[in-house]
């Protein structure tokens, strides 16, 4: 669906060349669900802004597989609703323009409900939950139907019932329509509990990939997915040069994601 060859993003702060990532190559299966996890500025939100092109990469090539760039929606860790608008209103914001009024009140009510907010229409965001105004910014990128769904750290800033609940509905609607997903977060539990592919990053580059073939839906205490859990944040504590001996070609060579259902 998304091949990534070579990615490198250099930003110049002052008189250095800082790099943000570095020779980055990844294939994305067709309706497949990658998440990215790793410490804070290891690369994993410049990565994102770059497959959804809101940067343009210093060197290396996102290629799509028909030649043509999908449909992609983006979800921030802030929701980032306008005020003056209501839920449905921010719902639709992006396709305003861009198809018909009776379209966008199609699209609308069909991702409103599938967040859980048909009840809510109408409400502005000063009276929503921090889960709910977290409910619309997802909506507001399934009204785009994407094919390619990117998503940095969407739920951090909720409490942990909240941020449980909402990642069950991710994968529901993930389930429902399957894009292909991106997810950015330093949860180690909410990767393993989301993800087909975990993907693991350090100083700019991927120095790991670990599969996750388990079954869904998926219990945060099945033993299968804690012992994945230990091994992925025994990478992530571990020496950055370790991991990349451990993972001698993962900057090199591209995965070929499986789609677990």
């Amino acid at each position: 669906m998304l091949e990534v060859r070579g990615l490198s993003k250099h930003y110049k702060v002052s008189d250095r060349d800082v790099v943000a990532l570095a020779d980055v190559d990844l294939m994305l299966a067709p309706g497949s669900f990658t998440v990215v996890v790793g410490r804070s500025g290891c690369g994993k939100s410049t990565l994102l802004r770059l497959l959804a092109g809101l940067v343009a990469p210093t060197t290396g090539d996102i290629r799509h597989a028909d030649g043509h760039r999908p449909t992609i929606g983006c979800v921030f860790q802030e929701p980032r609703l306008m005020p003056w608008l209501s839920v449905a209103g921010n719902a639709g914001f992006g396709l305003v323009g861009k198809v018909a009024k009776a379209e966008i009140a199609s699209r609308v009510a069909a991702a409103l409900a599938l967040v859980g907010l048909t009840d809510f229409r109408d409400a502005y965001p000063d009276q929503l939950s921090g889960g709910m105004a977290s409910r619309v910014g997802l909506a507001r990128a399934l009204v785009l139907e994407p094919d390619l769904l990117l998503l940095d750290e969407p739920f951090a800033a909720l409490d942990a019932f909240t941020r449980r609940g909402l990642q069950a509905e991710l994968t529901d609607i993930w389930l429902a329509r399957r894009p292909t997903v991106v997810f950015v977060t330093h949860d180690v539990e909410e990767a393993v509990l989301l993800a087909d592919q975990v993907v693991h990053m350090d100083g700019g580059r991927i120095i790991g990939r670990r599969p996750v073939p388990l079954a869904r839906p998926r219990d945060a205490t099945d033993q299968a997915l804690v012992t994945l859990r230990r091994a992925i944040l025994d990478d992530l504590a571990g020496d950055p040069s370790q991991a990349a001996t451990r993972h001698p070609s993962s900057d090199q060579r591209v995965f070929q994601q499986e789609t677990v259902p």
